[in-house]
């Protein structure tokens, strides 16, 4: 195993001041949230898809730094210390809904028709299944009010930062209609929007200073809400019993076990489900230690660079702050010409309620 080196900047994990300005607050917030976010992404991308014991025989069972692409089952194409769509996503939609000051079906559409066609996505092999099919529906005409309507998969949940982020201050019932605005082209199914719920009123929560139980009962919550909601319920997983589920596993086993429980029994596919559970389960065992949530994620196989993004910046947002390595967080930075100082800088606090 290799890691990609890099140029090490005298920078250091932070945490946010009490005396700094409100905006400087919210927005340095934003960023450290960004951060955990892409270098989750980044560390779980050469991992994606491996299982377990693959992980176990080629990084003895955990990963702590950036792998080389050489090792990656699908990306062995991209630059050691990329991003995928977990990230890039992300990023053009919280841009998208800046510039149009709300999130709307209609500019969750055009986002994402703008990335498929700024990263050729589909042909670099890190559009998900769900995606891939509503955007190409679309593409051929069909309204984004219909195109989703198959979607289960955890490209709904992996989206709901840029939803939030883009607008902190909002309270609940307001998440509730903008993650649905931003599922609605791609991840329109009961499923997709449970798991969504769950994660957006959980991130929100955390992000607001709760504590680990309040966090949890939002999180529930959450997915309790976006099933109200929705049009029509399905038969699948339930997110909210995978996070009771999880919550108390967490408790009663170490890491190792966990992430191997997590993989054999309870699953960390591509499914809203699945993605959901890992996540929550990282979340209750990490809980402020930013760089252990990404580092299991990346460790427990399946969709490890979605589950890595999400619970680093769930557990960003509950910290305040992260303790990714600098070298490590500033080469995702770099390889990826990401300015996130900048797209947080650009929330607007106009639109300020009482929480």
């Amino acid at each position: 195993m290799e890691l990609h080196k890099t140029k090490i900047h005298k920078t250091e994990p932070y945490r946010i001041e009490e005396n700094q300005t409100e905006p400087a607050v919210l927005n340095k917030r934003i960023e450290c949230v960004l951060e955990a976010l892409v270098t989750g992404d980044a560390m779980g991308m050469p991992t994606e898809f491996m299982t377990r014991n693959d992980i176990k025989n080629k990084f003895k069972g955990y990963v702590d730094q950036i792998i080389d692409t050489r090792y990656s089952r699908l990306h062995r194409d991209l630059p050691t210390g990329s991003v995928t769509d977990d990230s890039e996503q992300n990023l053009i939609l919280m841009r998208k809904y800046i510039e149009n000051g709300e999130v709307t079906v209609e500019a969750t559409a055009d986002g994402l028709l703008q990335w498929i066609e700024e990263t050729d996505a589909c042909a670099r092999n890190y559009i998900g299944p769900s995606a891939r099919k509503a955007l190409t529906d679309i593409q051929n005409g069909l309204s984004p009010y219909e195109s989703g309507k198959t979607g289960t998969t955890c490209g709904g949940i992996m989206r709901v930062p840029s939803a939030f982020l883009a607008c902190p201050y909002q309270e609940e019932e307001e998440l509730t209609s903008r993650i649905r605005r931003c599922l609605i082209p791609t991840h329109n199914t009961s499923e997709a929007l449970e798991a969504a719920g769950a994660y957006g009123f959980a991130l929100r929560s955390a992000f607001w200073n709760a504590d680990f139980d309040t966090v949890i009962e939002a999180a529930l919550r959450g997915a309790g809400q976006m099933l109200e909601a929705v049009e029509e319920i399905h038969s699948a997983p339930s997110s909210a019993a995978r996070i009771r589920e999880v919550v108390g596993r967490s408790r009663e086993m170490g890491e190792t076990q966990l992430m191997d429980w997590l993989h054999d029994v309870l699953g960390c596919g591509l499914s809203s489900a699945d993605v959901c559970g890992a996540v929550f389960a990282v979340f209750a065992k990490a809980r402020t230690d930013v760089f252990k949530a990404i580092c299991m994620g990346a460790s427990m196989g399946g969709d490890t660079d979605t589950i890595a993004a999400l619970a680093g910046a769930l557990c960003a947002a509950f910290a305040g702050r992260h303790n990714i390595p600098a070298e490590i967080q500033n080469m995702v930075l770099e390889t990826n010409h990401l300015d996130l100082e900048q797209l947080s800088q650009s929330v607007s606090v106009r639109h300020i309620t009482s929480l």
